[in-house]
C-alpha cells in the first residue's frame, strides 16, 4: 500500500457521507469494484476507496495491465441471490452517486470542445460560483466569472432529449396512486419536478437553433443565461448591496 500515491488533482470530490457509505460498504461486504492506478502508482480511480481501505488495512494486490483486456474481480464467496451480495450492489451504486464532481478543477484540465465529447454538462449553479481568488492588495472580492465557451452543433435535439424525467415520473406515479387528499397531491406534484434533470449541453443546441420568441422564454426561465446582468435583473441571481457595489467596481474597471 505504500506504494500507492493518491492523484493529486482528482475530480472527484468525496465529503463526509461518501466516505461513510465506502467505509462501510468495505467493512460490511468486502472490497468490490478495483482501483486504477498508472505507471507511476498515481490513483487514476478509486481515490475515495483506496482511502477508506488504507484506514481499515486491507490488503491490496496489484495486478498489471495495457489496457487491452478487460480486469474482471469475481467474489467467489457470494451467490446471486446473497443479502451480502445484494448490499453490495446497493453500496457500490449509491457510493458513486454520493460523490461529486470537483468541476472548476475539470475546467482547469479540458476545453469545452473535450467536455462536449464526452458529454459532460457543467450546471449553471455550477459556473456561477467560478470566481477569481481576491486581490493581495485590497478585501474586494471579484464577481468575474470564468465561462467556459460552448460551440453549439449543427443539428437541433429533439426536446425529449433535453431532460431526464424518469425519477419525476416514478413519484407522480406513486403521488396520484396514493389515498391522500388532493391538497396533498397538488404539493407533492409540484415538489416531483424538482428531480427533472437538465442536459445543459443539448439544451444550449436547442437554444441555438430556435426562434426568438423561444430563446427570450429560455433565458427568462434560466434554462440559457446570456447575459449576468440580465440574470441578475431576472432575480436568477441575488446580490447584497455590498456584492453588488463590488460587482460594480469591478465592471467599472474593465471598461
Amino acid at each position: 500500500m505504500s506504494e500507492i500515491k493518491f492523484d493529486q488533482r482528482n475530480y472527484r470530490v468525496h465529503d463526509d457521507k461518501n466516505k461513510r457509505i465506502i467505509r462501510k460498504s468495505l467493512k460490511n461486504c468486502g472490497a468490490g469494484r478495483s482501483v486504477l492506478l498508472d505507471n507511476d502508482n498515481v490513483l487514476i480511480a478509486g481515490n475515495g476507496v483506496y482511502e477508506q481501505a488504507k484506514e481499515l488495512g486491507l490488503k491490496v494486490r496489484i495486478i498489471e495491465s495495457d489496457g487491452t483486456e478487460l480486469i474482471a474481480i469475481k467474489r467467489t464467496d457470494l451467490s446471486t441471490e446473497d443479502d451480502k451480495r445484494k448490499a453490495l450492489a446497493l453500496a457500490d451504486n449509491h457510493s458513486s452517486d454520493t460523490s461529486f464532481f470537483d468541476v472548476e478543477l475539470v475546467v482547469e484540465d479540458f476545453s469545452a470542445a473535450d467536455l462536449d465529447l464526452w458529454e459532460f454538462a457543467i450546471d449553471a449553479s455550477d459556473v456561477s460560483q467560478w470566481v477569481e481568488a481576491p486581490d493581495e492588495n485590497t478585501s474586494n472580492y471579484t464577481r468575474k466569472i470564468v465561462v467556459p465557451t460552448y460551440e453549439p452543433k449543427n443539428e437541433k435535439p429533439k426536446v425529449q432529449d433535453l431532460t431526464c424525467v424518469k425519477k419525476a415520473e416514478s413519484l407522480i406515479k406513486e403521488i396520484e396512486e396514493s389515498h391522500i387528499s388532493d391538497e396533498d397531491k397538488d404539493i407533492l406534484m409540484v415538489a416531483a419536478s424538482r428531480h427533472i434533470v437538465f442536459d445543459y449541453a443539448k439544451i444550449a443546441d436547442y437554444y441555438a437553433h430556435s426562434s426568438p420568441t423561444v430563446q427570450r422564454l429560455m433565458e427568462k426561465s434560466a434554462l440559457v443565461i446570456i447575459d449576468f446582468e440580465q440574470a441578475i435583473e431576472n432575480g436568477f441571481v441575488e446580490l447584497t448591496e455590498e456584492i453588488q457595489r463590488t460587482y460594480a467596481q469591478d465592471y467599472d474597471e474593465e471598461q
